[in-house]
C-alpha cells in the first residue's frame, strides 16, 4: 500500500470526537475550525491553515518515530506545533512579521509563566493610562479609528506604551496576548480574514478582553507537559533557501503554501501591522511584508513584473507548455476586462518560488521520507489554474516518487459573485504527497 492510499485510509469514515487525539471529517482538515479545541493552538486562529489533525494524520502514517519535522510555512505554527506535543523536534520558516512572532510564542519556553505574570501586570496597568489615537501616523489612525470604539483603542495604545515603558514590547508572547485581546476588543466583522469596517460584530471591553485571554494562556500553560521551545527553530525568512538545515535530516515535510490569488497575507493583518508600529502606510506594507512573501496576489507585484523571464528561466522546462498557455490566456482576458488585474504577472513568480521551496525541501529530506501539502486549485478570469497537480509534477522532476494528488474538499461555492468568473470544473483543496 503507498503512503497516499495509507493516508487515504486513514481518512476514510472520520467523525468528531472530543478525545484526546481527537479525528474530525475528512472536509475539515485543510480548515482552521478545530483549533478552539486545541490547547496552545487556540491562542490565535487563523483561517488560511490546516487543522492540527491534519498534522497528527501525516504523522501517523510514518513506520518509525520522526525526529525532525519541517514546515516551510509555518503561519502561526499550527505545524510545529502538533510535532513538538507528541515529542518531535520541529523546524518551521515564516517571513510574515506578525506570523512569525506569534509562531514564537505558541511554542513557549520555561520561562512562559513568569513572563506571563510581567506581562499581566504591564498590560493592565496600560489599560488604566489610555492614550489618545491621535497620537499615531496618519493612515493607521484613520483606518483603526474604524475598527474601535475611540475609548477602546485609547487604552489598547495605553497597554501597548506600558508594554514598551517596561521593556517588553520585543517579548513575542506580550506580542499574542495584546493582538489577541485587540482581537476581541474590534468591533469589526473578520469578513473571510480581512477586517472589514462597515461588518459590525459585538466588541468585548478590552478588561474583560485581556481577562479571558491571560487566563486561556495561563490555564494552558499550566498543563504543557515540558516547555515547547528547546524542541522548536522558527526562523523569521522565506524557505526558499533553509541553509539551516541539514541535508537527508528531516523525517517529514508538512505544510501548505499560500494558495494563489486567494488571500492578500499583508493586507489580513493591516490592523497589527498598523496598530504595532510595523508599518505605517499601504506602501510601508508592501515593502515590509509583502515583499518577503511568495507573489501570490496582483498587490504583491511591486518589483516583479521585471523579474518575469527570470522566473521562467528557473521552473523546469517541461512545465513551459502549460505555464506558457496560462500566462497567455490571462494576458488576453485582461486586455478586456474592466479590472485588468494582472494575473498573467502572477503565474511564474508563484511557481518559480514553491519550486525553490520544494527543492530545498527535498535536500534536507531523509531518503524515503514524505512531504505532504495542503494546496487548493484557483480560476482567474476564469481560467483554471490546476495548482495541486502542477506542484505533484513538479515533485516528480525534482525527484520525489509515489506522488499523488487528492481531493479533500470542494472550495470556493461561498464566494461565486455575478462579478467573479468561476472555473466550470469547480474549486477544491488537494492533498499533494510525495516521498523522497
Amino acid at each position: 500500500m503507498t503512503l497516499a492510499e495509507k493516508t487515504q485510509k486513514t481518512f476514510a469514515g472520520m467523525e468528531p470526537t472530543l478525545s484526546c487525539r481527537p479525528t474530525i471529517k475528512k472536509e475539515r482538515l485543510p480548515t482552521n475550525t478545530t483549533t478552539y479545541k486545541h490547547p496552545v493552538h487556540r491562542w490565535y486562529n487563523f483561517i488560511a491553515g490546516f487543522s492540527p489533525e491534519f498534522v497528527g494524520l501525516c504523522l501517523d502514517t510514518l513506520q518509525i518515530a520522526p525526529e525532525l519535522y519541517l514546515d516551510p510555512f509555518a503561519g502561526c505554527a499550527t505545524g510545529p506545533l502538533a510535532a513538538v506535543a507528541r515529542g518531535i523536534e520541529a523546524v518551521g520558516y515564516e517571513p510574515h512579521p506578525i506570523m512569525a512572532k506569534v509562531a514564537r510564542a505558541k511554542l513557549p519556553g520555561a520561562d512562559a509563566v513568569e513572563r506571563l505574570d510581567q506581562i499581566e501586570h504591564a498590560i493592565l496597568a496600560g489599560l488604566r493610562k489610555p492614550l489618545p489615537s491621535s497620537t499615531l501616523p496618519f493612515a493607521p489612525k484613520n483606518f483603526l479609528r474604524k475598527l474601535f470604539p475611540e475609548e477602546s483603542l485609547a487604552v489598547l495604545l495605553g497597554a501597548r506604551a506600558s508594554l514598551e515603558e517596561r521593556g517588553l514590547s520585543a517579548d513575542d508572547l506580550a506580542f499574542l496576548v495584546l493582538s489577541k485581546i485587540l482581537d476581541l476588543s474590534s468591533h469589526s466583522q473578520t469578513d473571510g480574514i480581512y477586517k472589514a469596517p462597515t461588518s459590525r460584530k459585538t466588541a468585548i471591553p478590552p478588561t474583560v478582553a485581556a481577562k479571558k485571554t491571560l487566563d486561556m494562556v495561563r490555564h494552558d500553560l499550566a498543563r504543557l507537559p515540558s516547555p515547547y521551545a528547546p524542541l522548536s527553530r522558527l526562523y523569521e525568512k522565506s524557505s526558499e533557501q533553509m541553509t539551516e538545515v541539514a541535508d537527508s535530516s528531516v523525517d517529514i515535510v508538512v505544510t501548505s503554501p499560500p494558495y494563489l490569488n486567494n488571500f492578500d497575507f499583508a493586507e489580513m493583518t493591516r490592523m497589527y501591522l498598523y496598530f504595532w508600529g510595523i508599518a505605517a502606510s499601504w506602501g510601508e506594507i508592501t515593502d515590509k511584508v509583502r515583499s518577503k512573501l511568495v507573489v501570490n496576489t496582483t498587490t504583491a507585484l511591486k518589483g516583479q513584473k521585471e523579474k518575469q523571464e527570470e522566473y521562467r528561466a528557473n521552473l523546469p522546462a517541461v512545465l513551459y507548455a502549460e505555464l506558457d498557455g496560462l500566462v497567455s490566456s490571462l494576458a488576453d482576458q485582461r486586455k478586456t476586462r474592466a479590472g485588468k488585474k494582472e494575473y498573467d504577472y502572477l503565474v511564474y513568480p508563484y511557481f518559480s518560488q514553491v519550486t525553490n521551496v520544494l527543492r530545498e525541501c527535498y535536500r534536507c529530506l531523509k531518503q524515503g521520507a514524505a512531504i505532504h501539502v495542503m494546496v487548493a486549485d484557483a480560476a482567474l478570469y476564469g481560467i483554471h489554474i490546476s495548482t495541486p497537480q502542477l506542484l505533484a509534477n513538479l515533485l516528480a522532476v525534482i525527484g520525489f516518487h509515489q506522488t499523488s494528488c487528492d481531493l479533500i474538499r470542494k472550495r470556493g461555492h461561498r464566494w461565486i459573485l455575478d462579478k467573479r468568473d468561476g472555473s466550470e470544473r469547480g474549486l477544491g483543496e488537494y492533498h499533494v504527497s510525495a516521498t523522497k
